[in-house]
């Protein structure tokens, strides 16, 4: 069974909108018949008056002029093309009947587009979006995709990403890309370019759904570039700064010792290095996790997640697990193991929402990560705040007793939007102020 090609779910309806907007504005309904009537009646009544000569003749000119202008903005109003466009965003279906398309991808830059299949849409993020391997992330477990359509490519979950990925070679210009799941399958063009600069080799490793996400984030922005960096290759001005925050935090606390968790990546090793160097101004040794001693984690997602499993099993013994900024990842999060996180947002603000939201309508099913709104922020010129905060994520809480998204203690249940939601079923809550990054 063949599903319907590339249709695009709508990020959001515009408000007061829907089927019924659509009506009211259009020139068959709403107010225009209303004025259209009152202007006959009026004129009519005009033409009794004259006859009987029952009112001053200024007033007969006015009621008239009133009239016979009234008569002619309707008639115009009901004239104009149809095609007019209009300034309001449109409205799609469900199933993208009447979906809105994507602007089209530039050539050589990631892709992100929605196919209907198996009875439900279903994202579809390829990148780089360059001639050569790509990484194709399909909202399906069952998910499949390829060029041709006898032979499409199992795919396979990673840590940190709800998508199912598949690593797809793309000829150099246009072509086809056939993805399937639930019983059906569609396609989509992609347009390579003609251009080869090299892929981001941490698409080729276990963090490339970090990867894929930040692309996806300012996607769903509106930026539509060439990918040519992913968060692992270097460690920003700004975690960096985190990590110290972190390492002070721990110190004003009276911490002697703390494990450190790394690894090979090029931000891994930058990221190390940052929290010995703190550690040594501060006098806290750095050594392997143990029981007397908190840990800081400066992996990729995959690490981050075996480091939060193992914690939550007791098979690591810690006081704490202490995560760098982009580690802000579901998979991470959901083990209870006392994570703690630095982070220069609040995940519950309506802006962090917005992106959540966002990102549920274009990928549907993808949750959303600290790396994917930084990216969104930088495509829409928002800056973080200037200094991070500590948060705890918690999976286990008791309802009526959340923390609000200005950190203070509130009434009131954990509700999110359906599909967009940091943390399903828990709090992600400030437990620290402004924190010292000097």
């Amino acid at each position: 069974m063949t599903g319907s090609a590339e249709t695009q779910v709508p990020a959001a309806n515009p408000p007061g909108g829907g089927h019924l907007a659509h009506v009211q504005e259009s020139s068959a309904g709403g107010t225009l018949p209303l004025l259209a009537l009152a202007a006959v009646v009026g004129l009519v009544c005009v033409g009794v008056l004259v006859q009987r000569k029952t009112l001053p003749r200024l007033y007969l000119f006015a009621s008239g002029a009133l009239c016979v202008l009234v008569v002619s903005f309707v008639l115009g109003a009901a004239l104009r093309p149809g095609n007019v466009p209009r300034s309001t965003a449109a409205h799609g279906t469900a199933h993208g009947a009447n979906a809105v398309a994507d602007k089209p991808s530039r050539p050589g830059t990631p892709v992100l587009r929605t196919l209907h299949l198996g009875g439900k849409q279903v994202g579809v993020l390829v990148v780089p979006g360059r001639p050569g391997r790509n990484l194709v992330g399909i909202g399906a477990a069952d998910a499949r995709a390829g060029t041709a359509t006898g032979a499409l490519r199992e795919g396979r979950r990673q840590s940190g990403s709800a998508q199912t990925w598949v690593s797809v070679d793309l000829p150099e210009g246009s072509s086809t890309l056939r993805v399937s799941a639930g019983g059906d399958t569609g396609s989509l063009t992609v347009d390579t370019g003609d251009e080869r600069p090299a892929t981001p080799r941490a698409l080729t490793s276990d963090d490339a759904p970090e990867c894929a996400a930040s692309a996806a984030g300012a996607l769903i922005a509106g930026a539509n570039r060439p990918l040519t960096a992913c968060p692992s290759d270097a460690l920003t001005a700004e975690d960096a700064a985190a990590l110290r925050a972190t390492v002070r935090f721990l110190a004003d606390r009276d911490t002697t010792s703390m494990g450190l968790v790394s690894d090979d990546s090029p931000r891994g090793r930058e990221a190390a290095a940052a929290v010995r160097s703190a550690a040594r101004q501060e006098g806290v040794t750095v050594t392997a996790p143990g029981k007397d001693r908190p840990v800081l984690v400066t992996t990729g997602w995959a690490g981050a997640t075996t480091v939060a499993d193992a914690v939550e099993s007791g098979r690591t013994r810690a006081q704490g697990v202490y995560l760098a900024p982009w580690l802000l990842a579901r998979s991470v999060l959901t083990p209870s193991a006392g994570q703690l996180i630095p982070l220069r947002f609040t995940p519950r603000t309506k802006e962090a929402m917005a992106y959540a939201e966002a990102l549920a309508a274009r990928l549907p099913g993808e949750y959303p990560s600290g790396s994917g709104y930084e990216a969104w922020q930088r495509a829409r010129g928002e800056q973080p705040a200037p200094r991070p905060r500590l948060y705890a994520a918690s999976t286990a809480y008791v309802p009526g007793t959340m923390i609000s998204a200005d950190g203070g203690s509130t009434g009131g249940h954990h509700h999110g939007a359906s599909g967009a939601d940091w943390l399903p079923s828990g709090m992600i809550s400030p437990v620290s102020g402004p924190m010292r990054e000097g």
